[in-house]
């Protein structure tokens, strides 16, 4: 009895192991018969203010095959760094019996407020398996040995740049949020010698433009970011119409000048043709 049951629970034994290697060998089956190719994890660009910084950035095949393959790359419209501070080029290649191709980002660090994205992807194609870098094979739950897996696919087909000031003084943030009107709305920071640090929404002839000319829209906010040696410095807000930022009792513009948590000056609402607010930094 005890030599019959160690025959069944052998014979059992080598049953399973059957149906294991017959799932791995489904699967192996069904990975040689797609070539996905997808892009690599999102990246962290840190540059100093003005400077541009080359980014090596890479695409990932799951095969190699015995000709180059070129894909095009394209950035979304979702992308909120200015396209005047990227350069992206038109394709990359994964060379001949390679499995990674390889481009180059170029990025700016100008205008870049409290932080900016670049998203670059691949072009996606109808019927063509790229812009997918993963995939899970699996037999479905009670299926035959020998059955074709489910496939689940995992889509990375981009690349997010996530784009920030670097600072080696003080990183200062300005934020406004405008009223109904914009167009009236200027500012400048001074250092103690009054030197003109930085300025927006205004003229070298002094004359408001406002932001509405540059595309903000009403009740939308602006945020820039300043990197200042220790020091004292003045932040002049202006209001061309000499209300301040106020429109109605329920619609008011605000504005805070800050370093981390710490509010080195802050306004709106009606505060006639300007306010201005001198502190020091560390």
């Amino acid at each position: 009895m005890k030599f019959l049951k160690s025959k069944f629970l052998y014979a059992a034994f080598m049953m399973l192991t059957l149906a294991f290697v017959s799932c791995e060998e489904d699967v192996a089956t069904g990975s040689s018969l797609k070539d996905y190719v997808g892009m690599e994890p999102s990246k962290y660009v840190g540059i100093p203010q003005n400077e541009t910084v080359t980014v090596e950035s890479k695409v990932y095949a799951t095969n190699t095959v015995d000709v180059d393959r070129t894909f095009a790359l394209v950035v979304d419209p979702a992308s909120t760094h200015n396209a005047s501070y990227y350069t992206v080029p038109a394709t990359v290649t994964i060379p001949a019996g390679e499995k990674i191709g390889v481009f180059q980002v170029g990025i700016t660090g100008t205008n870049l407020g409290s932080g900016k994205n670049l998203i670059v992807g691949l072009e996606q194609l109808p019927g063509v398996n790229q812009a997918v870098s993963g995939y899970t094979a699996v037999l479905p739950a009670g299926a035959p040995l020998g059955a074709y897996p489910d496939v689940t696919v995992t889509k990375t087909n981009q690349i997010v740049y996530t784009i920030e000031e670097t600072c080696d003084f003080n990183k200062v943030v300005l934020s406004i949020t405008f009223d109904n009107y914009p167009e009236e709305t200027a500012w400048e920071l001074y250092d103690s010698s009054l030197n003109l640090v930085a300025s927006g929404g205004i003229d070298g002839a002094g004359t408001i433009t406002g932001y509405a000319a540059l595309g903000f829209a009403d009740r939308s906010t602006f945020t820039t970011n300043f990197c200042l040696p220790s020091g004292q410095y003045t932040f002049a807000i202006y209001d061309d119409y000499g209300d301040g930022m106020y429109t109605s009792a329920t619609v008011s513009g605000n504005y805070t000048v800050k370093l981390g948590d710490t509010v080195l000056a802050s306004g709106g609402g009606d505060f006639g043709a300007f306010q201005e607010t001198t502190f020091t930094l560390p």
